[in-house]
């Protein structure tokens, strides 16, 4: 498929021109990163919402692969798929821009020698991330509700009036099983403990929030809707860098005040569902092979 179309059709189905993360992006990924980017990316895309088209390296695309965050090991494996296919030309489809070291220094950029090799093997790389997760049919949000059989789901919105989460109610189960189900449908072998507080609730209703939802304002939300359970990829924020222990101090005043048990996946692991279960369909449906690039390590 032309990439030109392609790209087209992205842009109008995830309204790319709603969202405007430019601010937000530029805060977070390291400075001396940010220069590789400087020196990588179209001027549209670092000059407008940083959505849409970042990487220009194709005009003809035969095969998308889908990631959540850009790490090392999950870039080596596309190139190494495509190399062995002489790199006809191919497009990322992400939801990061930046890779995320859950359990190291955070929010870390794709590094020079990564973005060469894309650019020699003909590799395109369009970001989708507050439009992925707000979009009302194909998102974080949906994908993994719908994986966790979440009934009479209705949509909570952050303070900018933005599809923040959702709560519903699930089959009465014990915590323990719940657990367990939530680990068996984000493909993880078990959920670590210090993102697991059992506060003697119920399973009936919950808050999910895909990604971070370390926020405090976002648990005084799901509280407030009358949840007994929140849901995200981490409330505890694990990682050795200064936000990280911050939010570490915050949260041991809130949380033993929350009525509500907790419950953490990691950040790719609650996000990767939308990539396993929603874009293949919308790819296959808009003519084009797509493939979703698991990150070998979920909390690295």
């Amino acid at each position: 498929m032309n990439q030109i179309e392609l790209v087209r059709k992205l842009d109008e189905y995830f309204e790319i021109a709603r969202f405007d993360e430019r601010e937000r992006w530029q805060g977070i990924i390291p400075a001396g990163d940010r220069v590789v980017y400087q020196r990588y990316a179209l001027p549209e895309f670092l000059e407008g919402s940083w959505n849409g088209l970042m990487l220009d390296h194709a005009e003809e695309v035969d095969r998308v692969y889908l990631v959540v965050f850009p790490g090392q090991a999950v870039l080596d494996t596309i190139l190494a798929l495509e190399l062995e296919r002489s790199a006809p030309g191919a497009l990322i489809f992400a939801h990061h821009p930046a890779d995320f070291e859950e359990s190291g220094r955070g929010f870390v950029g794709i590094s020079e020698a990564q973005m060469e090799e894309l650019r020699e093997h003909h590799i395109s790389f369009y970001i989708c991330h507050a439009p992925l997760d707000c979009h009302p049919e194909t998102s974080t949000i949906s994908a993994l509700a719908k994986a966790l059989k979440l009934r009479d789901a209705e949509i909570f919105h952050d303070t900018n009036g933005r599809p923040e989460g959702t709560h519903g109610r699930v089959a009465d189960m014990t915590f323990g099983r719940f657990a367990e189900t939530l680990a068996e449908v984000t493909d993880l072998p078990y959920l670590r403990y210090q993102q697991v507080r059992f506060n003697g609730q119920p399973v009936e209703h919950i808050a999910l929030i895909p990604g971070g939802g370390n926020r405090p304002e976002q648990l005084l939300r799901a509280r407030d809707l009358g949840c007994d359970t929140f849901v995200t990829g981490h409330w505890w924020l694990a990682g050795d860098y200064a936000y990280a222990a911050e939010h570490r101090a915050r949260m041991r005043e809130l949380v033993p005040t929350l009525p509500m048990n907790l419950l953490g996946t990691s950040h790719y692991a609650s996000e990767m569902v939308v990539m396993r279960d929603q874009m293949p369909v919308w790819f296959r449906n808009a003519g084009i092979d797509a493939r979703f690039i698991k990150q070998p390590d979920p909390w690295r």
